[in-house]
C-alpha cells in the first residue's frame, strides 16, 4: 500500500551546479499534489566541473540560495535532497556468488551476507556507495529470480548496479552543507536526476540515453528495462564553449555567453557568411565594438561541440550496456538549447534524438524557466518514486564508510519486505 504524505510535508531540493545553485521548497499533501512554495537561483562560486574546489566560496552561494528559498517559503530548511555532479562518479556492474549450506533454504541472513560480500569484495576502498540497483538474483546459475528467500539451491548470486563516489568528494559537499547548518536527507547522481526529469516511463522501459549538457560537465544516463543501467560524466560543458568564444572573438565572458545563446548554432550555413554581429572588444575602456560574421562565431562553437560529442560517443561505444535499444537520445540541460544540437547529435551518434521537456510542476514562479530547475524536479521525482515503491531503490549512504555495510543490509531487507 502506498503511503500518503501528511499535511504540510515539505521537501527541500538543492541543485549544486557549476554555473548556478538552484533550490526548490515544495509542499506535498498527498502523492498526487505538489506545490512549490519557495524557489531561488544564484550564480555558483567555488565549483568547477561539478566539483567543489573552494569551500568558502561554495558555502557563500549555497547559503544564499537556501536563505532566499527559506524566506519565500516561510519555512526553515534543515535538510536537503541534493545532487552529485562529480566527474568521479563511477558506475559499476557487480556480480557475486556464494555457496548455500546443503539441505537449508535460502534465508534473509544469506541474502544479507551476499550483499555484505559484494560491497566488501568489489567496491574499491575510498569509495562511497551512492546508489545500488538490484538487477536480479541467480540460483544455481539460473537467472532472474526476484526473491530467493525460502528456495533451495546450492549457490546464490546477485547482479547489482552500483554508483560510487570518492569519499573526499562526499566530504567536501557535507562540509559545505554543514557550514550552512543543513544536513543531507538524500544524495542523487546528477545524470540520474536529470534523466528522471525528462524521461517517460515508456522510454525508460524501451530504452533511452539522456545527454545532459551542463555548464561544466556533459553526462549520460542509459535506461533499459525501466531502470538505470549506466551513467558517466566528462569534464566538458557550455562554459568551455563560452571561453572559446571569448578568446576567439576577443571579448569578455559575459558577452561571449550572450553571443552563444542568441546567435550560436551547431552547424554552419551559407547565410552565416552574410550575417554580421557586433562584438564588444575586451578591455577597451571606450566601449569600442567590432563587427564579425556569424560564421566566425559558429566556427568557434562547432569544433568544441563535436569534441564533446565524440568523447561521449567513445564512452558509449565502450559501454556494454549501450545497445541499439538505447540509441534513443533525449537532450537536456541548459546548454541543450543551442540551435541545431538535436541534428548534430543525431548525425554524430546515430539513432533518434529529441529535446527533453522538463516535467511540469505547479506553482513554479514565472520568473524562472523549467530548465533552471530540471535537476531539482528530477530530485523530486526520485523522492516520490522511492516513497511510492519500496522496491524501487531503498539504499542510500550519507554517513561514514563504516555505516555503508549496515545501510546496504538495510536496503536489501527493505527491498525484500
Amino acid at each position: 500500500m502506498n503511503k500518503g504524505f501528511h499535511k504540510k510535508t515539505y521537501l527541500n531540493l538543492l541543485d549544486i551546479g557549476t554555473s548556478k545553485i538552484a533550490c526548490l521548497v515544495v509542499r506535498l499533501t498527498d502523492n498526487k499534489y505538489v506545490e512549490v512554495v519557495g524557489a531561488s537561483c544564484v550564480p555558483s562560486q567555488g565549483i568547477q566541473a561539478g566539483m567543489i574546489w573552494d569551500l568558502a566560496a561554495a558555502t557563500t552561494c549555497v547559503s544564499e540560495a537556501i536563505h532566499q528559498a527559506e524566506k519565500q517559503a516561510d519555512h526553515s530548511i534543515d535538510s536537503v535532497v541534493v545532487n552529485i555532479s562529480s566527474p568521479e562518479l563511477h558506475s559499476l556492474h557487480l556480480y557475486h556468488e556464494m555457496n548455500i549450506p546443503v539441505g537449508k533454504p535460502i534465508s534473509s541472513a544469506d541474502v544479507k551476507r551476499l550483499v555484505d560480500e559484494i560491497v566488501s569484495v568489489h567496491v574499491p576502498a575510498g569509495e562511497e556507495v551512492l546508489h545500488a540497483f538490484p538487477l536480479g538474483y541467480v540460483l544455481d546459475k539460473e537467472q532472474g529470480n526476484p526473491d530467493p528467500r525460502g528456495v533451495y539451491a546450492n549457490t546464490l548470486g546477485a547482479h547489482v548496479h552500483v554508483v560510487t563516489l570518492p569519499q573526499t568528494q562526499a566530504m567536501n559537499l557535507l562540509t559545505v552543507l554543514d557550514r550552512c547548518h543543513v544536513s543531507v536527507a538524500m544524495k542523487v547522481a546528477t545524470p540520474y536526476a536529470s534523466a528522471l526529469s525528462v524521461l517517460s516511463d515508456e522510454e525508460k522501459d524501451i530504452g533511452a540515453t539522456v545527454l545532459d549538457f551542463g555548464a561544466g560537465t556533459t553526462s549520460y544516463a542509459i535506461f533499459v528495462g525501466g531502470g538505470l543501467m549506466q551513467l558517466g560524466i566528462i569534464q566538458m560543458g557550455g562554459n568551455q564553449m563560452t571561453r572559446d568564444i571569448a578568446q576567439g572573438l576577443n571579448t569578455d565572458l559575459r558577452n561571449a555567453e550572450r553571443l552563444k545563446v542568441l546567435n550560436g548554432a551547431a552547424f554552419l550555413s551559407p547565410r552565416d557568411e552574410l550575417e554580421s554581429l557586433i562584438v564588444p572588444i575586451l578591455g577597451d575602456e571606450e566601449g569600442a565594438n567590432m563587427q564579425v560574421r556569424r560564421s566566425d562565431l559558429i566556427g568557434v562553437i562547432v569544433p568544441r561541440l563535436e569534441e564533446t560529442l565524440e568523447k561521449i560517443k567513445f564512452l558509449l561505444e565502450e559501454d556494454p550496456t549501450f545497445t541499439s535499444v538505447a540509441k534513443r537520445f533525449v537532450l537536456t540541460g541548459c546548454a541543450s538549447g543551442l540551435a541545431g544540437l538535436k541534428e548534430k547529435t543525431a548525425s554524430l551518434l546515430g539513432g533518434v534524438t529529441r529535446i527533453g521537456k522538463t516535467k511540469q510542476i505547479k506553482s513554479l514562479p514565472n520568473t524562472y524557466d523549467l530548465c533552471t530547475f530540471n535537476v531539482c524536479i528530477g530530485l523530486l521525482t526520485y523522492v516520490l518514486m522511492r516513497r511510492q515503491d519500496q522496491n524501487f531503490e531503498n539504499f542510500q549512504s550519507v554517513g561514514s564508510p563504516q555505516s555503508r555495510l549496515r545501510k546496504v543490509i538495510e536496503w536489501i531487507k527493505q527491498s525484500l519486505s
